[in-house]
């Protein structure tokens, strides 16, 4: 654990932040290829997801899909040429981690934090990401999702780190607000540019090390 340092844990979203936003352009590549409205097939998307405990793992990837297909009458797609469209853009961002390994050579401890599903396991697969980090919360596993606040109080306990020592890179604002609830610091990702600067400007020490 780092002595006299503001903070000891950095912690990483996955979809958007670790990774291009896999579910999010997927969804819209669908919606484009069938000639659906992107938006809307996004936002249905996300319910499901959500409604049927799919992403925290209360049913199957099959049923999920099947949901899915029902509602925008994609029956005859088969849950494969889905998926694939979703996978296929989970595309790890290198240059995050080698951020994470630096800070981890820095006397970070390293966190996943994730609402994702069985799909983050198969990236892991496919590219080994998981070395790179202390811990990894995955809601599928855990059985609770970030909306869920109360996982930011799961991990802590976990951690056995006092919250305000954890700095928490999410894109979606919201988990950045449940976050704080818990104490913990929060960095909204927006860009690589945007997000080097504000990390940089909350761990100084990171200067002159090809990071910032």
């Amino acid at each position: 654990m780092r002595d006299n340092k503001e903070y000891s844990v950095a912690m990483f979203d996955f979809g958007g932040v670790v990774a291009e936003e896999g579910f999010v352009e997927g969804m819209k590549a669908i919606a484009g290829k069938y000639g659906m409205d992107p938006e809307a097939v996004l936002d249905t998307a996300t319910d499901i997801l959500y409604e049927s405990g799919y992403i925290c793992g209360r049913v199957p990837e099959a049923v999920f899909w099947a949901a899915f297909k029902r509602r925008f009458n994609l029956e005859e797609v088969s849950d494969e040429d889905l998926r694939n469209e979703v996978l296929k853009r989970f595309v790890l961002r290198d240059w995050m981690l080698e951020l994470i390994q630096r800070l981890r050579d820095d006397g970070f401890k390293a966190v996943l934090l994730t609402d994702q599903t069985n799909w983050v396991e198969e990236v892991n697969e496919e590219t080994p990401f998981y070395d790179r980090f202390d811990h990894v919360f995955n809601s599928y596993r855990l059985g609770k999702c970030k909306r869920d606040g109360s996982i930011f109080d799961d991990v802590l306990k976990v951690l056995q780190v006092d919250p305000d020592r954890i700095i928490f890179v999410d894109d979606k604002d919201e988990n950045i607000k449940l976050a704080e609830r818990s104490g913990i610091r929060g960095i909204l990702y927006v860009d690589k540019d945007s997000f080097l600067k504000e990390l940089c400007s909350r761990l100084p020490e990171l200067e002159g090390k090809m990071i910032c």
